[in-house]
């Protein structure tokens, strides 16, 4: 049977748990980046309005 090493301690640096604090912040303050932005359709959202073409009528006929 192959001996254990004996447990060794962890080595933190001093300034590691203010940047794990500001690390986990910014990462809760992100949006989502799983998730795809869905597409706004024209008939979910009433104020806007499609715009029309008005087809003009001439009457200049060469003749």
């Amino acid at each position: 049977m192959p001996k254990t090493d004996p447990v060794k301690e962890i080595e933190l640096h001093p300034d590691a748990w203010e940047r794990f604090e500001r690390a986990a912040g910014v990462v809760a303050k992100a949006p989502p980046q799983h998730r795809v932005a869905k597409e706004k359709s024209l008939k979910a959202n009433p104020k806007v309005k499609k715009a029309v073409k008005k087809s003009r009528k001439t009457t200049n006929k060469a003749g």
